[in-house]
C-alpha cells in the first residue's frame, strides 16, 4: 500500500486573488496522518471536502461556518496532483488563494521544495463498482472502475473560433508536473464586462489568463498545443481533490466544468462509502 504524504516544513506563498484581487500570503503546514486538506483563516478553520461547496461559478468556492475559500480548484488541484494527503493551508489577507499565471504551477513549485514527507499511514483508497455518468444539456461526465486515475477529456470551444480537441493523461505526481501544472486558465474577449459587472475578475491582467478572441490567444503563445483542454483536467483534479483519498477512477468528460464535476465528486464520495460498509 502506498503511504500518505504531507510536507517536511512550513513554507509561505504570496499573490493576487483573480476575482477578489486581493493580496493573500498562504502558509502551508505540515499536517497530521488523516487529517486531509484544513484551511485556515481568521474566520475559523475547516477541512476541504466537496460536501462544503457552495459555488461553482467561474471556480470551486468552499465554505464552513463564517470561512469561505473561494476558487479553491488551482490549489488543490496542485497539492492533490503531487499526492499530498495531509497539509494545512493557513490564509492571510483575504478569502482567495493567488492566481499567479492562471496554472497551478506556482504551487507546485513552492510545494515541491518541502516535498515530500512520508507518513506512517496507509493512502486512503477510493475506489467504486459500478460507472456513473451524468448528463447536463451537452455536458456529459461518466467515472468508470479503473486502477489508478486517468482523465480523458473532450473539449469543444468551436462557438467561438476554437476546434474542438482532446487530451488524456494518466495523473501522478510526474505526469501533474510535467504535462497538467502549467495550462492556464482561460477566458473570452466578448466575456470581460459581464464578468465585471458580475463582480468577477477584479485582480485579472493579461498575465494571469489566456485571453481568446476569434479563435486565437491574442496575449500570449500556449505552452501545450491542447492547453485549454489541459486545464479542464487540472480542474477536475482540483475539483476531484476534495474526495480525500487516492483515486481509482477513470474519467471521461465532455464539455464539463466545475458544476458538473463536483456533482460527479459527491455521488462517488457517497457510493464509495456505502461500498466501505458492505
Amino acid at each position: 500500500m502506498k503511504k500518505q504524504i504531507t510536507i517536511k516544513k512550513k513554507i509561505e506563498i504570496k499573490g493576487i486573488g483573480l476575482h477578489t484581487g486581493t493580496a493573500v500570503k498562504i502558509t502551508f503546514c505540515p499536517s497530521e496522518p488523516d487529517t486531509g486538506i484544513i484551511i485556515k483563516s481568521k474566520a475559523g478553520e475547516f477541512k476541504a471536502e466537496a460536501g462544503l461547496v457552495f459555488d461553482t461559478k467561474r471556480g470551486t468556492s468552499l465554505k464552513s461556518g463564517g470561512a469561505v475559500l473561494h476558487t479553491a480548484e488551482h490549489m488543490v488541484s496542485a497539492i492533490s496532483g503531487l499526492g499530498i494527503d495531509n497539509i494545512i493551508a493557513e490564509i492571510e489577507g483575504g478569502e482567495e488563494p493567488p492566481a499567479f499565471d492562471g496554472s497551478s504551477y506556482e504551487y507546485v513549485k513552492v510545494l515541491g521544495k518541502v516535498y515530500p514527507s512520508i507518513q506512517d499511514r496507509d493512502k486512503k483508497e477510493l475506489i467504486i463498482k459500478e460507472p456513473v455518468v451524468i448528463k447536463d444539456r451537452d455536458k456529459y461526465l461518466a467515472v468508470l472502475p479503473y486502477k489508478g486515475f486517468k482523465v480523458h477529456y473532450f473539449s469543444d470551444f468551436s462557438a467561438f473560433g476554437l476546434k474542438p480537441e482532446d487530451a488524456r493523461i494518466s495523473i501522478d505526481p510526474y505526469s501533474y508536473s510535467k504535462e497538467i501544472a502549467r495550462a492556464r486558465t482561460f477566458g473570452f474577449k466578448h466575456e470581460i464586462d459581464t464578468l465585471i459587472k458580475s463582480g468577477l475578475i477584479k485582480g485579472a491582467s493579461l498575465k494571469n489568463a489566456i485571453l481568446i478572441d476569434n479563435g486565437r490567444p491574442v496575449n500570449t503563445k500556449l505552452r501545450y498545443k491542447d492547453e485549454l483542454t489541459r486545464h479542464k483536467i487540472l480542474d477536475i483534479v482540483g475539483d476531484f481533490g476534495l474526495l480525500g483519498a487516492n483515486l481509482n477512477l477513470l474519467v471521461i468528460a465532455v464539455r464539463t466544468g466545475h458544476t458538473q464535476n463536483i456533482e460527479m465528486a459527491k455521488i462517488i464520495k457517497k457510493q464509495s462509502e456505502e461500498l466501505n460498509k458492505n
